[in-house]
């Protein structure tokens, strides 16, 4: 198949690590896969897998922006003369792109519903779903279902997929003391949260349970890397409550591993999560976690057998469930083995790749019936 992935862009999250694995794994089945967005830190990713990339200047949120006019004449260029058989976009923005084109080309396309959205006026008037919706959680479907009465045999849940291999790596004691001095942690251990900064992130949560936690002791230090909306107001909040030396906010990074490594307890205080992708690349990596149990969060923890599950808000309950892990040697161990198998029997990223791409053939051979 000739396959179209579009994003607006390719700078660390959830979405540009999607994109990129979801593209390695059928250039790996001998797709011609090729990637379209304004590009981004992580682009080269693509070039080291030799996965084409168009350039189309995605950075607007509005569906009637001029960008959209321009993007929609190159993309119709580069879809002449059949040059791809889908495409898939990944973003409302792109999704729009992708119904703009859809009666000059004939191209059919599925879309990926990444969260839980926001009932918007403009998600209304340009639903532009496609032939077909890759839910990435039950509680994605359920959520787009109830808000964009779509009909539920258009939608396949399709869970995120982790690349077992990267995180598989043991990195000897020595290289993670490395690790931690280069950070200034060295003889510490660490609650670690890794995601994009946004006020439903729950960070705040996670400061003031750290805040508690660290009062406690002093070995123990929380590192927080991503960025976002909420950095600054995050910053403030932890200088104002004085242990700016105990909780490190660091930009986000491109290799994620080296600080899950260090990591002894993984916490995701969301107060909304479609699925919970950087909770699969800990548990990968072989790190406990601790996370709130609200949307698709509980497809992937069951609570007390691979995890804590714990209610978003509840500061308290957090640190409680943090102290638990880091005091518990054998709840860590459970947490591990379970976790890893969790990830290894549901969550693969050829499982993801699998199912996308038996999805895509659906769609495709649909498509093909319907013009006879």
């Amino acid at each position: 198949m000739k396959i179209l992935l579009l994003a607006n862009h390719l700078n660390p999250g959830g979405i540009a690590t999607y994109t990129i694995s979801l593209a390695k794994g059928l250039n790996k089945r001998g797709h011609l896969v090729k990637v379209a967005s304004r590009g981004g830190e992580w682009r080269g990713q693509l070039d080291d897998s030799g996965i084409g990339h168009i350039y189309l200047n995605l950075q607007t949120k509005s569906e009637v922006s001029p960008l959209l006019i321009s993007a929609k004449k190159k993309l119709l260029d580069i879809l002449k003369d059949g040059r791809a058989d889908i495409l898939h976009p990944q973003t409302r923005i792109s999704r729009v792109l992708a119904q703009s084109v859809l009666k000059r080309t004939g191209i059919p396309f599925v879309s990926t519903a990444h969260g839980i959205y926001k009932k918007r006026l403009g998600s209304r008037l340009f639903p532009c779903w496609g032939a077909g919706v890759v839910a990435v959680s039950e509680a994605v479907k359920k959520d787009i279902i109830s808000k964009f009465n779509l009909a539920p045999e258009k939608i396949k849940v399709i869970h995120n997929g982790i690349n077992l291999d990267k995180f598989s790596e043991i990195m000897s004691g020595s290289d993670k003391e490395k690790i931690k001095e280069g950070l200034g942690l060295r003889g510490k251990r660490i609650i670690l949260s890794i995601s994009r900064l946004s006020f439903i992130k729950g960070h705040t949560y996670l400061v003031k349970a750290a805040r508690i936690i660290i009062q406690n002791y002093a070995d123990v230090d929380c590192v927080i890397i991503g960025e976002g909306e909420a950095e600054t107001s995050l910053k403030e909040e932890i200088k104002g409550l004085g242990i700016e030396r105990r909780i490190r906010l660091l930009r986000s990074v491109g290799d994620r591993f080296e600080f899950l490594s260090i990591a002894d307890v993984f916490v995701l205080p969301s107060l909304q999560e479609g699925l919970g992708l950087s909770i699969l690349e800990a548990m990968a990596a072989g790190i406990p976690v601790v996370a709130t149990d609200i949307g698709g969060i509980p497809e992937i923890i069951r609570n007390g057998e691979n995890g804590i599950l714990v209610p978003p808000r509840d500061i308290p309950t957090l640190s409680k469930a943090i102290c638990r892990v880091l005091e518990d040697d054998a709840l860590r161990d459970r947490f591990v083995q379970n976790g890893r198998r969790t990830v290894e029997e549901r969550f693969s990223l050829d499982r993801m790749v699998n199912q996308t791409e038996e999805f895509y053939r659906r769609i495709i051979d649909k498509d093909l019936r319907a013009e006879r």
